[in-house]
């Protein structure tokens, strides 16, 4: 019986002290400045997020990897990752952009829609969450609104 403890304390000892070992870091912000979608040559458009991260820490920030969804008007339309990313140094703040085409598939029931009901006004959502390595847990974020339709496919003037 004592040795059935001695093995169950020796383990629980050792996570606790792990668990020491990690400095408690402040966690970064992160926001996302900007949404939109760019003028493309074909049928499906081309998606850019633009993320604002603040690193509040007095060590550089490390950005492992970004997963990312879009939604619109309801509808997912793009599924994305990205990975090597800007270091962010230590009290300042930097900007990451990721971008990505939906799949054509996917959003050809949106369009459909848009065509069909003939709204200009489209419901977005993106969802972000961003790796920052072992010593933080993942960051969130997510932004909501409304853009138009015809506003976004305009070419931008020269």
């Amino acid at each position: 019986m004592k040795r059935l403890f001695v093995g169950l304390l020796f383990p629980l000892l050792l996570l606790l002290g792990c668990a020491q070992l990690q400095p408690d870091l402040p966690k970064p912000a992160v926001s996302i400045s900007g949404f939109k979608m760019l003028p493309s040559n074909g049928i499906v458009p081309h998606f850019e997020i633009d993320l604002r991260v603040v690193n509040t820490g007095r060590l550089p920030l490390e950005i492992d990897g970004v997963v990312y969804t879009v939604e619109l008007a309801g509808n997912r339309i793009l599924t994305g990752v990205a990975k090597d990313l800007p270091v962010i140094d230590a009290y300042s703040e930097g900007n990451v952009t990721v971008s990505g085409t939906p799949d054509l598939f996917g959003s050809l029931g949106f369009f459909q829609e848009m065509v069909r009901q003939r709204r200009d006004a489209v419901t977005y959502k993106v969802d972000v969450a961003i790796d920052v390595g072992t010593f933080y847990p993942t960051i969130r974020t997510t932004k909501s609104g409304t853009f138009s339709l015809s506003d976004a496919l305009k070419k931008p003037s020269k």
